[in-house]
């Protein structure tokens, strides 16, 4: 596996580059000693790993671009290119390309864009932290060994910047410290640079001292882990593309880019609108989150999770208390509460339901606030609820759900 890292970080930070004669030189006139990476930087250089520029610099804040991304996974694997007749997958990336090998070879480990069914990949775009933490965890095998903790990304407030299908990765990244964010960021999105590749393949190579020198091996491309399900919501359009509003209690809709909903029904107590999903994969743990925005109202509005005919656990705010119970009639306005937690409600507030087989865990703007064991699932249905009250004087006083999202848990 060394050998392999080794090889990885080489012509991550050789590309485009022209070498000293002698790498064991490690003094570079753009790194000095108080760079945030002048350690790593150093160190690599003198075990002959790195090298500079012919004019004795490294320049750290260079990028590398995701076609030369793709030749450093293929060179990470050191595996031979035959150049037999492949498909091409990417329409930017036609067989005339000079990478079309290289990123057909890697295709299991790079991230792709997908509009319709066509796919592109971006080769001349930088590629950036989330790109590198999938190829260090995929590189050490770390995406086999452990399962992810989605909780690690919550600690960065950009954490909804992060890719949806590569949230797992980034969180192994996380809790293996792989990589590390700074002052509560992880920048998911900025371009890697030489330095940060220097650091990266350091703390990989270097401090990481665990005896594994198991070759590494990609798996068959046509054998790729499966994509955890993640469904994302903004309410930018109108037809609630993303949900089942003919199944749903209640009649939904979008106002000013947020979901909410009403009833003539003066029966009617509870509304729940399901959420469009293919039920059968069996999901045990995942996280759901929404934004419930309030305008005049006590909130009464949330989440609901282990729906089955007509039944579901809801987790809703109040005025000074976020509630998680049971409703078993939606005509009957009783909630059999289960548990709760204090919180003063605000004009707007995130919250963020997590189900891991019978535990269920409550968070608000990204905060624990409280946690219940022995819910049973009992259902797969899952998606917005809000309570009659909390429509009761529309339009001029309402509770609004917005900037939803239901993520699996591998």
């Amino acid at each position: 596996m060394r050998r392999a890292l080794a090889l990885f970080v080489s012509v991550l930070l050789l590309l485009t580059a022209v070498p000293f004669a002698s790498a064991a030189n490690s003094s570079f006139s753009d790194v000095p000693r108080n760079h945030w990476a002048y350690k790593e930087i150093t160190e690599m250089a003198e075990k002959g790993i790195i090298a500079g520029y012919n004019d004795r610099t490294f320049r750290p804040n260079n990028q590398v671009t995701r076609a030369e991304f793709a030749k450093i996974m293929i060179a990470a694997a050191d595996v031979d290119i035959e150049k037999r007749s492949i498909s091409q997958t990417f329409k930017d990336v036609p067989k005339s390309h000079w990478a079309f090998y290289y990123v057909e070879y890697a295709k299991p480990y790079l991230t792709g864009y997908k509009s319709g069914s066509t796919y592109t990949y971006k080769p001349n775009e930088a590629a950036v932290r989330e790109d590198i933490a999938v190829a260090l965890v995929r590189l050490l095998g770390y995406d086999k060994k452990y399962n992810a903790d989605l909780n690690q990304l919550k600690k960065f407030k950009d954490d909804d910047e992060i890719s949806p299908a590569l949230r797992s990765y980034i969180a192994i990244a996380i809790q293996t410290n792989l990589m590390q964010g700074s002052n509560n960021y992880f920048r998911p999105q900025d371009p890697i640079t030489r330095a940060e590749a220097a650091s990266l393949l350091y703390r990989a190579l270097i401090e990481r001292k665990d005896g594994d020198e198991t070759k590494v091996i990609f798996p068959a491309p046509e054998d790729p882990k499966p994509t955890p399900i993640s469904i994302r919501d903004t309410f930018n359009t109108t037809d609630l593309k993303n949900w089942l509003p003919d199944n749903a209690t209640g009649s939904w809709g979008v106002i000013n880019k947020q979901a909410t909903a009403v009833s003539v029904d003066k029966d009617l107590d509870h509304y729940l609108l399901p959420l469009k999903w293919d039920e059968s994969d069996k999901v045990t743990h995942y996280e759901l989150s929404v934004d419930v925005n309030v305008s005049g109202t006590d909130g009464l509005g949330g989440l609901f999770f282990n729906g089955k005919d007509g039944k579901a656990n809801v987790v809703f705010l109040q005025k000074d208390r976020v509630v998680l119970g049971k409703v078993n009639n939606v005509n009957d306005d009783k909630v059999d509460w289960i548990a709760s937690g204090s919180y003063k409600l605000k004009s707007s507030n995130r919250l963020t339901v997590n189900v891991d087989g019978s535990s269920v865990s409550i968070y608000l703007n990204g905060q624990f606030l409280f946690a219940q064991q022995q819910v049973k699932q009992e259902g797969t249905k899952l998606g917005l609820y809000l309570q009659r009250e909390a429509a009761k004087d529309t339009p001029r006083k309402m509770t609004y759900l917005d900037n939803f999202s239901f993520q699996e848990i591998k």
